[in-house]
Order: structure tokens, then sequence, then C-alpha cells
């Protein structure tokens, strides 16, 4: 059973008396521990997809599901539930709370989870937010704010933050974005690791090179998928 599965999936916006369509009946699989990138131009629909893929939106018409679950037609409450429990996000932007430490950071979605499960205690919520900052590489960061790392270790941060709830899938919209090339080798290799201990990553970009490190790249155009391509071995 593939872990996503999605059939016939359109995505359609009103602006004034215009209509968009975003995505037009796309249709794939992914794999529980696949490597995929998402390619295209502005405008060729990978942040709609990704926005649907990562439970962030839904499909205007189509099928979706996840773990053989039809997620199609879930309220806001249910995709933030299953959002929490399957799925991290790593951004461009970080996205980093700028007053506080990398460990209260990367505590804040089991902040979530403890409002509906008792077992997160305070000593829990903070061990496992140390072990994934040490998973990252940044065990001697722990109480460093933001302005006192680096982009990179900014960055690590934030994957830290996304994979504390050990989601199955980790998704990265144009991670390497605001850093340079060195730092954004490590990050793209600290994917690849992550992938490597069955971490399914779809990696969101516009840039062939980026999308190079990935096993399997989607290509989008207009809303349509161009192209599905496996990486030689």
């Amino acid at each position: 059973m593939a872990l996503i599965e999605i059939s016939k999936v359109t995505k359609t916006f009103t602006m004034g008396h215009e209509q968009i369509h975003a995505l037009h009946e796309v249709s794939f699989e992914i794999k529980e521990g696949e490597f995929l990138s998402i390619i295209g131009p502005s405008g060729s629909g990978k942040s709609t997809l990704m926005n649907i893929l990562g439970l962030l939106d839904s499909p205007t018409t189509g099928t979706f599901r996840l773990d053989g679950r039809d997620v199609s037609k879930l309220s806001d409450d249910e995709r933030a539930h299953q959002r929490n429990q399957k799925i991290g996000f790593v951004f461009q932007t970080f996205n980093l709370l700028p007053r506080v430490s990398a460990v209260r950071n990367v505590e804040m979605p089991l902040v979530y989870s403890a409002s509906y499960d008792r077992s997160f205690s305070k000593a829990k919520i903070r061990e496992m937010a140390v072990r994934a900052l040490t998973q990252v590489g940044l065990a001697d960061r722990i109480t460093h704010r933001p302005n006192e790392l680096s982009g990179g270790q900014r960055q690590r941060v934030a994957i830290a933050r996304a994979i504390v709830n050990q989601p199955k899938i980790l998704f990265a919209d144009e991670p390497t974005g605001n850093l340079d090339s060195r730092s954004g080798t490590e990050i793209l290799s600290l994917f690849k690791e992550l992938n490597t201990n069955g971490v399914t990553v779809i990696l969101v970009t516009h840039d062939p090179k980026i999308a190079s490190f990935a096993k399997r790249t989607i290509e989008l155009f207009d809303g349509k998928i161009s192209r599905d391509l496996y990486a030689a071995d």
C-alpha cells in the first residue's frame, strides 16, 4: 500500500470572476521511505501540491489517501491532528521564534501534542527536543537563540523541530534558499541521512541541482505532471 496516493486531484481558486486552475487531474503514488523532489517553475502548481499533500489545504476535486485513509475532505481540526502526528515541515525562511532558545523552538510542536496526550510531560518534551537537536548535530547549541546561530544552524533547528514528533513524512520547501552553497549541501546531506533512517522526504524546489539530490523527481508544468523520473542507480 502506498503511503500517499492521489487520484485526479484538481485545485481551483476563484479570483474575482476568474477561476485559476492550479492543479488539473494530478495522479501519482509515493511509497514509504522514498526521497522525492517536486520541481517546476513559478506558477507550475508545486506549492499548491505541497499544501495539499501536507494537509494544509484540500483538493477541489479528486481523492487523496494518506496511509490508506481518504483525507480529501477532513475538517481543519482533523487535518491539524494528522499533520502533527505524521508530517513535518521545513521552510526557506526557518520560521523560528527569535526570542527563545533552540530547544524551546523545537519543543513547540510537542506543546500541541500535550494538549490531547497527557503522557507529554515537561520532562518528556524537553528530552524529545534535545534528542532531535542532537540528531541534527546541535547538541552543543540547545540554549542558543536564533540570532546566535549561523544560517545553516538555524535551518538545522528548523529540521529538528520538524522531526521532533518522529513524522513519517518530511516536506522541505526550498530549504536551501537562504543558505550559502556549503551550508546548503550540508542540509541536503542531512535530508539524505534522515531518509536513510526511514523518513519519507519530499523536497519542493525550482532548482534542478537541488532536485537531483532526490531519488525521484516529479516535474510540474501548468498544474500537470510533465515528467516523473527515477534517478539512475
